[in-house]
C-alpha cells in the first residue's frame, strides 16, 4: 500500500468514526491494517472503534498489544482505563486512571488536561465500590435506552438514556444519544443542544463536537424560518 493510499484509509476511517459509523471506520481501518499491521495508528484506532462497537475484548487485545509493542503512555492508559472501566473491572480501571492521571499530558498545561476532570471523577468512582455499583446500573439503563430506540420507543429511549447519565455522571455518551433522538428523530434541537453541549463538556469528543455544531445550524435554520 502507498503512502498516500494509506493516509486516505486513515482520514476516511476517522472521518467516519467522527460520524458515529464505527462500521464503516473499522472497514477502512482494516484495509489499513493488511500493510501496517503494528503501527501504532492502527492498534490504537482498531482498539476504540471495536470499544466503540461494543467488541470490548477484542478492542483490549488490540490496545495491550500497542502498549506491549511501544511501551505505557497517557493515551494506552486513558484508552485502557475506559475499556476496563465499561467492562466492570473497577480496580485496573482505577489503577489505569491513577497512572495516566500522572501523565504529564494529563498535567495543567498538558494537551490533554481538559480530560482531568472526567478521569478524576471516574477514578473517585472505582475507589467507592457502591458508587462503581450504581454504574453497572447505569449501563443496564443504557442497554434499555438501546433497545427501546430500535424498537421505536423514542421518549422512552430518552428517558432510560437520562437515567443512565444520572447514575453515572461521566456517561456523556446516553447524553449524546439522547440528544440525537431528540434532533435526528424527532426534530426537536432546541430540546437537544443543552444535551449535546453537556455531553461534550464532558468528554472533549469530536464527534459530539459536530453534533453540537450541526445541532446549532438546525436551531438557526428554523429561527430564521419564522
Amino acid at each position: 500500500m502507498n503512502k498516500f493510499y494509506a493516509t486516505l484509509c486513515e482520514r476516511f476511517g476517522l472521518n467516519a468514526y467522527i460520524a458515529g459509523d464505527y462500521q464503516k471506520a473499522e472497514r477502512w481501518f482494516r484495509k489499513l491494517e493488511q500493510s501496517e499491521p503494528t503501527s501504532i495508528r492502527v492498534l490504537r484506532n482498531l482498539g476504540v472503534i471495536l470499544l466503540a462497537e461494543g467488541r470490548s475484548e477484542e478492542a483490549e487485545r488490540y490496545l495491550l498489544r500497542e502498549e506491549k509493542l511501544y511501551g505505557a503512555s497517557f493515551y494506552r492508559h486513558s484508552a485502557l482505563a475506559d475499556l476496563t472501566y465499561a467492562t466492570g473491572k473497577r480496580k485496573e480501571a482505577a489503577r489505569r486512571y491513577r497512572l495516566a492521571l500522572r501523565e504529564p499530558e494529563c498535567a495543567e498545561g498538558g494537551k490533554m488536561y481538559h480530560m482531568r476532570g472526567l478521569m478524576e471523577k471516574r477514578l473517585a468512582m472505582c475507589e467507592d465500590e457502591k458508587r462503581y455499583t450504581g454504574t453497572r446500573k447505569a449501563m443496564e439503563f443504557f442497554r434499555q435506552a438501546e433497545e427501546s430506540r430500535e424498537a421505536g420507543a423514542h421518549q422512552e429511549a430518552i428517558q432510560k438514556f437520562l437515567q443512565s447519565f444520572a447514575l453515572d455522571e461521566t456517561n456523556w455518551p446516553a447524553l449524546n444519544n439522547a440528544a440525537s433522538i431528540y434532533m435526528n428523530t424527532l426534530k426537536q434541537p432546541a430540546e437537544a443542544e443543552p444535551l449535546f453541549s453537556q455531553a461534550f463538556e464532558l468528554s472533549h469528543s469530536i464527534q459530539v463536537a459536530r453534533n453540537v455544531e450541526l445541532c446549532r445550524q438546525a436551531i438557526n435554520r428554523g429561527q430564521k424560518k419564522k
